[in-house]
């Protein structure tokens, strides 16, 4: 989760100076990005950010030691979660258990073996590396959005079911996942409604950077192997080298409130794939 000055450099610095003089300047990149399948992409700058809770935030578990994260490279982060209809557009079938739920709705049941070929077969017919899933620390940056509680809008006032004045709004999660379409699940065991799942994408607010959903309806999958967060302050980091599970963030339309956290972690085996887990992309800049 990561000069010696010689004459040599001196001259390549001189060179480079010079070349900057004469060089168009830098095309500003544009703040959002649609694709042919209609996913947006909103950009998301560099910048330094606490990763992690902190020990007294409630619902934090043990796995989320707070490090300082550096990221030195914008990148565009999806707006919504992958959906069914995007999904099928690009890979033919539509695996989701909420089929019912409707084509904006986000695809599920899909692993993280699944995400990569859809993301190998999206880059194909686009012609280059140009998607990828967001690094643990990207997601939990865009996540953020600047902010310093639990959530995006602020901090969590309850962690189980409860009506909670901050997640409430932004989004899905077992306090509020109710719906009327065929093939709900019954979550009343544990407070939620007996009829829940999965709603269409882009329906809660957007957080500060136009991002939504990144606070329940699916958890999602993430590049990282899963694994302890260093002790001190790293850049650009990507996880593991190796690992057995890959990271899922988010929180999901079934979870507690407490899951749907910034900082909260979830880990599976790369094969695996649930009703409540999903993903959103990243688009490389440049392309």
């Amino acid at each position: 989760l990561l000069l010696k000055i010689t004459f040599f450099s001196l001259v390549s610095v001189f060179i480079s100076a010079n070349i900057a003089l004469t060089a168009d300047p830098p095309k500003e990149e544009e703040k959002t990005i649609t694709n042919a399948l209609g996913m947006e992409f909103n950009l998301i700058a560099p910048g330094v950010f606490i990763m992690g809770s902190p020990s007294k935030e409630p619902g934090r578990y043990g796995d989320e030691a707070r490090h300082q994260v550096t990221l030195t490279t914008g990148y565009y982060m999806q707006t919504t979660e992958v959906t069914q209809g995007q999904w099928e557009a690009v890979m033919g079938d539509n695996p989701s258990y909420f089929q019912n739920c409707g084509d904006n709705c986000p695809v599920e049941q899909v692993s993280w073996d699944d995400v990569q070929k859809f993301i190998d077969k999206l880059n194909a017919q686009e012609e280059g590396d140009i998607y990828r899933l967001p690094t643990e620390a990207e997601w939990e940056y865009a996540a953020n959005a600047g902010s310093l509680e639990a959530i995006a809008s602020g901090a969590l006032t309850e962690t189980g079911c409860e009506w909670d004045r901050n997640l409430s709004p932004m989004g899905w999660y077992c306090g509020n996942s109710e719906v009327k379409y065929a093939g709900c699940l019954d979550t009343s065991g544990w407070g939620g409604p007996k009829c829940a799942g999965t709603h269409p994408v882009a329906k809660k607010k957007p957080n500060a950077w136009g991002l939504y959903d990144m606070h329940g309806n699916v958890w999602e999958w993430c590049a990282d192997w899963y694994g302890d967060y260093p002790t001190s302050a790293v850049t650009d980091p990507t996880g593991p080298a190796s690992g057995d599970t890959k990271v899922l963030r988010g929180g999901s339309w079934i979870n507690y409130a407490r899951f749907c956290r910034s900082a909260s972690r979830f880990d599976s085996v790369p094969s695996l794939k649930y009703g409540n887990s999903g993903f959103r992309l990243v688009r490389n800049i440049g392309h």
